[in-house]
């Protein structure tokens, strides 16, 4: 797969003075992803495979959707309805960045809370972030585990 301008992390807090939650969404150039919804303890998931499907539009297929506390699943949600939407980055100032910051902004994608834009946190996605949705032998709580 080429590298696509979305492959990253991205985050609604980037550049703004710290608050209780935020929201992310990380691309990983092999098409997954996830989206985060955080709360100090706690984390809402989705786990999606992702495509561009022409300049400017992603196609997200969720695949798994889980409430995650102190590194264990300890609720399994419904998982989302495949979705593709149009995108834009748009490079912005941010109040606590020296110069301006790629922003992504996801039109109606139903799988975020906010409707802000994400600003690039690193081009290069981490894989401690990445989950894997466990084999039944595993349980419920698998927590993140590396490629």
């Amino acid at each position: 797969m080429c590298r696509s301008d979305l492959v990253g992390q991205w985050s609604v807090e980037v550049g703004y003075y710290s608050s209780m939650e935020d929201e992310a969404v990380v691309f990983w150039p092999d098409g997954t992803g996830a989206a985060e919804y955080a709360r100090p303890g706690f984390s809402d998931w989705v786990l999606f495979h992702w495509s561009r499907t022409c300049p400017n539009r992603v196609r997200f297929q969720p695949y798994w959707a889980f409430l995650e506390e102190d590194g264990e699943v300890v609720e399994v949600n419904e998982i989302p309805q495949a979705v593709e939407v149009p995108y834009r980055i748009e490079r912005e100032p941010r109040p606590l960045l020296e110069a301006p910051v790629p922003v992504l902004y996801l039109e109606d994608v139903g799988l975020f809370a906010t409707d802000s834009g994400f600003g690039l946190v690193t081009a290069e996605p981490p894989d401690d972030l990445r989950w894997h949705e466990p084999s039944p032998r595993q349980g419920s709580g698998s927590g993140p585990m590396p490629d």
